[in-house]
């Protein structure tokens, strides 16, 4: 089998400005909803460019990801990009996870999860 590197092709601010846009199309904001000033400097930037921020007014520490169905993932927004382009695409679970080496079990959790979020808000 010949394995294509399709991550290694995706630019990865480029993902994340995507993910910014999809998941808090009114901006980024701590869990209890304080807006994210735009002069505020990161946190923590170990993982560029997915950065955590302190909330200025209750100290809440959030990044892209909190309080979303994503919370907690180690993957990077290279790979939540083209994991959600492989679920509206119909990309059966097993073979988005060999292409994209991740583990079988965690990303159907992860599609189950979208597939309820997708049921609750459809009109």
């Amino acid at each position: 089998m010949i394995r294509f590197p399709i991550t290694d092709l995706l630019n990865e601010q480029e993902c994340y400005d995507y993910l910014l846009r999809t998941l808090h199309p009114g901006g980024l904001c701590c869990r209890k909803g304080h807006a994210l000033p735009s002069d505020q400097a990161p946190h923590d930037r170990r993982q560029a460019p997915l950065y955590d921020y302190r909330c200025r007014v209750c100290g809440n520490v959030f990044n892209l990801l909190s309080a979303t169905v994503w919370k907690g993932t180690h993957y990077a927004c290279v790979t939540i990009v083209l994991v959600l382009r492989g679920f509206t695409q119909g990309i059966p679970t097993l073979h988005l996870a060999d292409e994209l080496e991740l583990d079988y079990g965690t990303l159907l959790a992860r599609r189950h999860q979208i597939q309820l979020l997708a049921l609750d808000h459809k009109p």
